[in-house]
């Protein structure tokens, strides 16, 4: 463990605790910003091919989660490694920090570096297919890999509660990438709110628009509706 600062755009900075994989780097400054929302900024870093996730908290609740490591930044590193252990495609995670409690200019409860998957030619499967940039072959079995990913998830009984098909990345081969990945593990003691959590999951993902339009095709929304679970 050690300290880390990451330098952003405005010249703020945060300084985190981080635990390093496979980079060494403590001084990250952001180069430019993909994406800035209320829960989290994404951005590409400096000197370097590789993303950077800061996550805010979006509650309290969240501080008090840091303390005994169960914040969303711990959340979908954990899911990270679930999915991996299923034999599911993630990012590559290559190093993350956690926010100091009380610090100057705190922001961010966490952040984690993960590999570029557009560099490795990778979209969005929600904007290609918006755009229709996708074939229907290469679309076909992303969508399959899709079904089966969340049929491995209802086995283990694990919710990925966040799932759309933003966080679905694809290629020409139609091979996907499960990105954002918190996800939350359900033993036989709670199997009620798994089956429920699991169909909410399920219907989300089937009734999600994307700038307005259902994404999905009558026969693909015909066919994830078979993995819900019968009360």
């Amino acid at each position: 463990m050690k300290l880390s600062t990451v330098q952003f755009i405005n010249k703020h900075s945060q300084v985190f605790v981080s635990s390093s994989k496979k980079i060494r780097e403590t001084n990250l400054s952001i180069e430019e910003i993909i994406v800035d929302h209320t829960p989290s900024l994404v951005a590409t870093l400096k000197e370097s091919d590789l993303i950077i996730k800061c996550i805010r908290a979006r509650s309290w609740h969240e501080y008090i989660k840091l303390l005994w490591n169960h914040s969303r930044v711990s959340k979908e590193i954990h899911g990270s490694v679930l999915l991996e252990q299923l034999g599911l495609s993630v990012p590559k995670i290559y190093q993350v920090g956690i926010g100091i409690i009380p610090s100057r200019n705190y922001q961010f409860i966490g952040y984690y570096v993960m590999e570029n998957l557009h560099s490795t030619g990778f979209q969005e499967l929600s904007k290609l297919i918006n755009s229709n940039e996708i074939d229907t072959e290469i679309r076909t079995k992303a969508m399959k890999a899709i079904y089966s990913g969340l049929k491995k998830m209802k086995e283990a009984q694990i919710v990925f509660s966040d799932f759309h098909l933003d966080n679905i990345f694809t290629n020409t081969a139609g091979e996907i990438v499960w990105i954002d990945t918190g996800v939350t593990t359900y033993t036989k003691i709670n199997i009620k709110k798994f089956y429920s959590k699991y169909n909410h999951s399920i219907h989300r993902y089937i009734n999600y628009e994307y700038k307005g339009n259902n994404l999905l095709s009558k026969t693909e929304q015909s066919m994830f509706k078979k993995l819900l679970i019968s009360s």
